[in-house]
């Protein structure tokens, strides 16, 4: 395994050591091409305000890389998106924290006195996003938010390791995929990026300014059950949606309790995720190129008329399946 070392600030400089390290090319202070001895695809880092930086990753890697991060003078948060759909590893004081939103937590929020390393699956696409925030810019929002409710309130992880650890709320998902897309070499790039991260921080902050308090919150074995339920759904999306009644009576509560807990865990209702997810994977097998007809791919995803699915997704990719339909070549 191949380990490099860096630090982080919200100006370029930090990505010096980091590009030299690894045989990376660095354009503008910006661009770290992965060289094509570990993989292929790049970072982009930029500043967008004096006191808020970006950091958007997409490569793949072809051998075993860990990444340490050391700790800095440097009064920051670091806000960890992943989207990737599959499992890295994030490692805090010896205490690996699996990161990636298809099956598993994809925020995390780290404390940049704290050292770190992160670890990128091998020959899987790494798409991530990290947002560096200037403590003082969260200063109030801090003080109506301690770190202990948090630990509470979702995920239990050992003192000074990690601020917080949580899945990704699916408006911010739709904003980081919408980068998927766009080359890092594009001049519009950057502006883009920089409006993206804007709308991550403000989703982050809009969804947890209202928190309960902790008494009112979730227990750790509700969670299992709510989790578990969660686990059914993503494996069961090519059947139709279960019912609440169903769900619920799988975590062991009330129907009202559980949309509620549901709701609470997951920022969204039962059926919402459901669609949501099942509306992800209609994407990846229309565009699979194993199907001859738009037909196959209903019938795959248990819908019975095209019409009803067409309008399903097309409220939320705003573009009809056919645009993405990739015909099976006989």
């Amino acid at each position: 395994m191949k380990k490099f070392t860096h630090f982080y600030s919200l100006t370029p400089e930090w990505q010096y050591q980091l590009a030299k390290e690894m045989n990376g090319e660095l354009i503008d202070d910006t661009i770290i091409v992965i060289p094509e001895s570990l993989g292929h695809g790049h970072s982009y880092f930029t500043q967008i305000t004096p006191g808020i930086s970006v950091l958007f990753m997409d490569f793949v890697l072809k051998e075993e890389v860990k990444i340490n991060r050391l700790k800095s003078d440097n009064e920051l948060y670091i806000l960890h998106f992943d989207l990737s759909e599959h499992i890295n590893m994030i490692t805090i004081n010896d205490i690996n924290f699996k990161i990636g939103s298809y099956d598993n937590l994809g925020l995390a929020i780290i404390d940049n006195k704290i050292e770190s390393s992160f670890q990128p699956a091998v020959n899987e696409r790494t798409l991530a996003l990290r947002l560096l925030v200037d403590k003082r810019l969260l200063t109030d929002f801090l003080k109506n938010h301690p770190s202990e409710d948090y630990s509470k309130r979702k995920i239990t992880v050992p003192k000074n390791s990690l601020y917080y650890y949580d899945n990704i709320d699916s408006n911010s998902i739709l904003l980081i995929r919408s980068l998927k897309e766009r080359s890092m070499f594009e001049p519009t790039f950057g502006p883009y990026l920089k409006g993206i991260s804007l709308k991550l921080l403000g989703n982050f902050l809009n969804r947890y300014e209202n928190s309960k308090t902790v008494e009112n919150e979730i227990t750790e074995l509700e969670i299992e059950a709510v989790t578990k339920t969660r686990t059914f759904l993503l494996d069961n999306l090519n059947n139709p949606f279960p019912s609440v009644t169903y769900l619920s009576e799988m975590a062991g509560m009330s129907p009202s309790k559980y949309k509620m807990l549901f709701k609470r865990r997951f920022n969204t209702s039962p059926n919402n995720f459901f669609i949501k997810e099942k509306m992800l994977l209609a994407n990846k097998l229309l565009q699979s190129g194993d199907y001859h007809t738009l037909t196959e791919v209903i019938y795959e995803l248990n819908y019975t008329k095209l019409s009803y699915f067409t309008s399903k997704y097309f409220d939320f990719f705003h573009k009809k399946p056919s645009e993405d339909f990739r015909k099976k070549i006989k």
